[in-house]
């Protein structure tokens, strides 16, 4: 009967050695590859944010951030609070021109600077370049998934940008040639152009009642390669607009103590 050969213990002990030492291979490669993983995805993530943040800064020109003290209104999350903030701008405005005058209205600061009737002249041509836009996509959007009273909600874009628009303004930047105001020395012409487009915006937000236009995405008329929703459209105009009433402020604020 044939024997069957039984390993010795010095084999034994090397095979148990060389298992070890591929299993700890094994093990390390792991890791690394985990590392690898980790660092490209760390990478990734830091491009994705800066390019985010080179198209914020891009949106009207080369920009400069600052830090100042922040007294935001609150991000509105249903229809009626945004009409109220709209409706707020309105009277601002016109409580602004009646206590400073038209002297003081149309007069810039110093120069470079906006007067306030430059301010609601870039108004009144950033929502001309809304109106179109949102005049075909409402009257498209399908209805609401859910609850009437449930709020809307903003998508990346909608909340970053009427972040950043806030004022005091956090990033100072040039704007568009086709955006930029013209000298002018009528401001009750330009306020009651002004207080037109107000209305008209209030009639659309009205005609949004039931639509999904937190779901429907549209094109930013300022910079194509931005796409946000609907929704997301009218808090950037809000906030847009809240940023200038505070320039607007600010430049009769310079002029009045020279008065």
């Amino acid at each position: 009967m044939a024997r069957i050969p039984v390993p010795s213990a010095d084999a034994s002990v090397a095979r148990d050695a060389s298992v070890a030492r591929d299993a700890s291979v094994a093990r390390n490669a792991s890791v690394a590859r985990n590392a690898s993983v980790a660092r490209e995805t760390s990478v990734a993530r830091e491009t994705s944010v800066a390019r985010q943040a080179s198209v914020a800064r891009s949106l009207t020109g080369e920009a400069v951030i600052e830090k100042p003290q922040r007294h935001a209104v609150a991000r509105a999350n249903s229809l009626d609070e945004l009409e109220s903030q709209f409706t707020n701008v309105c009277e601002s405005f016109q409580q602004l021109v009646a206590s400073a005058g038209s002297e003081l209205s149309v007069q810039p600061p110093s120069p470079g600077s906006w007067s306030v009737a430059q301010c609601l002249q870039h108004l009144n041509a950033s929502a001309d370049a809304y109106f179109p836009i949102w005049q075909q996509i409402i009257s498209n959007a399908g209805p609401r998934r859910e609850a009437p009273s449930a709020p809307y909600r903003a998508d990346f874009w909608g909340r970053l940008l009427s972040w950043i628009l806030e004022p005091p303004p956090r990033i100072r930047s040039k704007t568009p040639v086709p955006f930029e105001p013209l000298d002018c020395n009528q401001v009750a012409t330009v306020l009651e152009g002004f207080l037109e487009r107000q209305t008209r915006i209030v009639a659309t937000l009205r005609r949004c009642r039931g639509r999904a236009i937190d779901e429907i995405k549209m094109c930013s008329p300022i910079d194509p390669r931005l796409r946000y929703s609907v929704w997301s459209s009218f808090l950037i105009n809000a906030a847009h607009q809240r940023r200038h009433l505070w320039q607007a402020q600010q430049a009769i604020r310079k002029l009045q103590p020279l008065n």
